[in-house]
């Protein structure tokens, strides 16, 4: 299940990071900064079943953020975020997925009016084909009814998260040849509750990505109708990648404390998604099953219900991917289980088990069953 932090790809997450009380002179933005961060703990294991070696790793995780107040609309932040290894099952289980034990995470100087906004410096950004954190500039146009049109640029980029996904990658280029990428994200909100939202994305020496996606949503019930296609821009002497595409279709009930969820993905015949995932992505809805949702013709159907009990949250997804291997059509299945707790606002506790039923044929574990559990204790401050 994809949940990339986010922080100022979207106009509603910049916009609300500004600070319109600005502060009387800088040395006062500065007295009036907030630090904020978390400590957390963060535990995963991997039970392969006859494919790949069986593996696990924990680690304690200190994150930090200081953010100046605003002066004349002007703010600056930087943020770091640093881990260590308690236990790994075998060597280089911990390093496989933590090539960094620390890193600046963000340190980025920010301005906003009115009509737009900037940050320019390294940032988390959420968009639907670029995500995580990158070194690069976001800018929101706010002047234009009922729409926000957001324009970025990135040349570096990591992923660095304790989630379900445990990874924190080096900062560094896409390719060796310093890919650059640019983004242009429209949202347009004509009626309450229906958003439009078409894109373009141009990465040097990659591909351009165009693409348009609706949302309508009530207290009750969502739709979610997605489309995207990719012109591949293969640098000379690289293997051809064909043109790919990918439409998502999404049905959400809410029947008081119950959450209802079914969609449909589907991918090109030939090029499947293309490179379309390069840079982050945000379509796919599972935890392991991501080669496959993006694989060669692939039609995949998922199934979501969640439950909310005061601080309890429960959820469970399934999900079922038939995509092509070596021209044999293969069916991978998974069942992703999630709970989370908030002990207080503070404090809270999320486990998370996904059970992968992989078809012989399939490219995924070595056609083995496998399976994953992910535990998360984090006091955020």
């Amino acid at each position: 299940m994809k949940k990339q932090i986010s922080l100022i790809a979207s106009a509603a997450i910049l916009s609300a990071t500004a600070v319109y009380a600005d502060s009387n002179s800088i040395d006062e933005a500065f007295k009036n900064g907030k630090v904020s961060g978390d400590v957390s703990f963060h535990y995963q294991t991997w039970d392969r079943n006859g494919g790949e070696e069986d593996s696990s790793f924990s680690t304690p995780s200190v994150g930090l953020k200081y953010e100046t107040d605003s002066f004349k609309g002007f703010s600056a932040a930087v943020g770091f975020r640093g881990n260590t290894q308690t236990s790994e099952k075998n060597h280089n289980d911990y390093e496989n997925e933590m090539a960094e034990d620390g890193s600046v995470t963000e340190a980025y100087i920010h301005y906003e009016n009115d009509t737009f906004a900037v940050r320019a410096g390294r940032q988390e950004i959420d968009l639907e084909w670029l995500g995580d954190y990158n070194d690069g500039i976001v800018g929101i146009l706010k002047a234009i009814p009922y729409t926000t049109l957001t324009a970025g640029y990135t040349n570096r980029q990591a992923a660095i998260a304790l989630d379900e996904h445990g990874s924190f990658e080096r900062f560094e280029n896409k390719k060796e040849n310093n890919t650059e990428a640019y983004v242009i994200d429209a949202k347009i909100e004509p009626l309450k509750g229906l958003v439009f939202n078409p894109y373009f994305y141009t990465a040097d020496e990659i591909a351009d990505y165009y693409g348009l996606k609706a949302d309508y949503d009530t207290d009750l019930f969502g739709l979610t109708a997605h489309y995207a296609a990719s012109n591949e821009d293969n640098p000379k002497g690289a293997d051809k990648m064909e043109d790919g595409s990918i439409y998502n279709l999404e049905g959400r009930l809410n029947i008081d404390s119950f959450a209802f969820t079914a969609g449909y993905i589907k991918t090109d015949s030939d090029g499947a998604i293309g490179s379309m995932d390069s840079l982050g992505d945000n379509i796919d809805p599972t935890e392991e099953l991501g080669d496959a949702v993006y694989g060669t013709d692939a039609k995949t159907y998922y199934l979501g219900v969640g439950y909310t009990y005061n601080a309890l949250e429960l959820s469970a997804l399934y999900t079922h991917a038939d995509h092509d291997v070596d021209s044999k059509s293969v069916d991978d299945k998974e069942i992703a289980l999630t709970a989370s707790y908030a002990f207080t606002e503070q404090l809270g506790a999320e486990l998370i088990y996904s059970d992968a039923n992989i078809d012989k044929n399939s490219d995924l574990n070595n056609g083995e069953d496998y399976n994953k559990f992910v535990a998360n204790i984090t006091y955020s401050f």
